[in-house]
């Protein structure tokens, strides 16, 4: 019997934790996660020469894939769940900021996906493939996307992150009935927003200049009058303000908070140009591409977790040339892979995501200024109107 590779059998005991129905199954997945960690492509026949097992024609692996691929009766998210409440089992009680975004693939399939913003990146939680000429969405497409999530953290504090795209009304009262969940959604001025009076609803127009932040509370936004909170912030220089939508009273931290919503994208670029080179892949189905999800969120946590135990362990300069940290932990983790096989150095044995914050948030120098936060240093009025939050 063929040996297997050290990085092979880490990977195998890395997800072993997940219910797989199948050993075979687990076998084939830790092969493609190598393959795809080693080669930086999702492509079988990029993968097939990383293989170490019985079949010797590169034809015989790259159809083991396709048949694992093509399985119907595989539950990936439901595999991806153990492993991500294994890794973030140790994580504070704090709570978890989830951004919702959506990305295109050949102007055919629609991916929508929800992550967690981790130190300024993203990792998948939960995500669906639906062929779909737009980016723009309904909520019906998303719903079971949300309420698989709220069942994989029933007793978390959520809070959901945003774009325009998103500000459905089914959306807002889908957070007001379901507990631990919140939201910090970007909306447009035409939205429409209302001011109770006496006699019903005024059409409440926001009055803001640039280089100030205004807070709006207890407003009815669109024209079923949703009772919810605002947050106006125009950053100088900005050519529109932002315009943040919360169910929640807003201050400074709600603008900061809807912020790290911009780690997603960077989240797909990961999977796309920066990393993954998903864009070049020749596999079209649905369901293929479902389960190429799977594998592309496996190696991001494994290489999240692993960039987190290099920094933690103090020896991150072996793989980031920067005095301070000037790469992703997944990219610092990713040169340690690749370390590790040149040297034999050791790799993660357990999924482990550290503190949710960022003890070193990577910058691109030291003189690059801190703009996370940039609402802090405007001045800022506050509008409270007497509107009850219906329950």
């Amino acid at each position: 019997m063929k040996q297997s590779t050290p990085l092979y059998d880490s990977i195998l005991k890395l997800l072993h934790h997940a219910p797989w129905r199948d050993r075979r199954h687990l076998y084939t997945v830790a092969w493609m996660v190598l393959g795809l960690l080693s080669s930086g492509w999702i492509s079988l026949s990029k993968w097939s020469p990383y293989v170490v097992s019985r079949a010797e024609m590169a034809q015989s692996v790259e159809r083991r894939f396709k048949r694992w691929l093509t399985n119907g009766r595989i539950d990936v998210l439901r595999l991806y769940a153990a492993l991500l409440r294994e890794a973030l089992k140790d994580v504070a009680e704090e709570p978890l900021l989830v951004a919702l975004d959506t990305s295109m693939l050949w102007d055919t399939f629609c991916v929508i996906q929800l992550a967690l913003v981790y130190r300024g990146r993203s990792i998948p939680l939960v995500w669906k493939v639906m062929k779909h000429p737009s980016a723009s969405v309904a909520f019906k497409d998303y719903r079971g996307v949300l309420g698989f999530a709220a069942r994989l953290f029933p007793e978390r504090e959520i809070i959901l992150l945003a774009d325009r795209g998103f500000l459905h009304g089914e959306l807002l009262n889908w957070i007001r009935k379901t507990a631990g969940w919140h939201a910090r959604i970007r909306c447009k001025r035409s939205v429409g927003f209302y001011q109770k009076t006496g006699s019903g609803y005024r059409k409440l127009t926001l009055r803001l200049l640039a280089g100030e932040v205004c807070y709006y509370h207890h407003v009815g936004v669109t024209g079923a009058h949703i009772p919810a909170h605002l947050v106006v912030g125009w950053e100088k220089g900005a050519k529109e303000p932002w315009i943040i939508v919360s169910d929640q009273p807003t201050n400074g931290d709600t603008l900061y908070e809807y912020g790290r919503r911009f780690n997603i994208e960077e989240g797909f670029l990961d999977h796309k140009s920066n990393g993954f080179q998903w864009e070049s892949s020749q596999l079209r189905e649905t369901e293929v591409l479902q389960r190429l999800c799977f594998i592309m969120a496996v190696a991001t946590l494994v290489l999240v977790c692993q960039g987190g135990a290099v920094v933690a362990s103090g020896k991150r300069r072996c793989v980031d040339p920067h005095w301070f940290r000037g790469y992703s932990y997944a990219r610092i983790g990713w040169d340690w892979i690749r370390r590790a096989c040149a040297r034999g150095d050791a790799i993660i044995d357990s999924l482990v995501l550290h503190a949710l914050h960022d003890p070193e948030p990577a910058r691109a120098s030291k003189r690059q200024p801190d703009r996370s936060r940039w609402m802090d240093d405007l001045p800022c009025r506050i509008f409270l109107f007497a509107m009850p939050l219906r329950s």
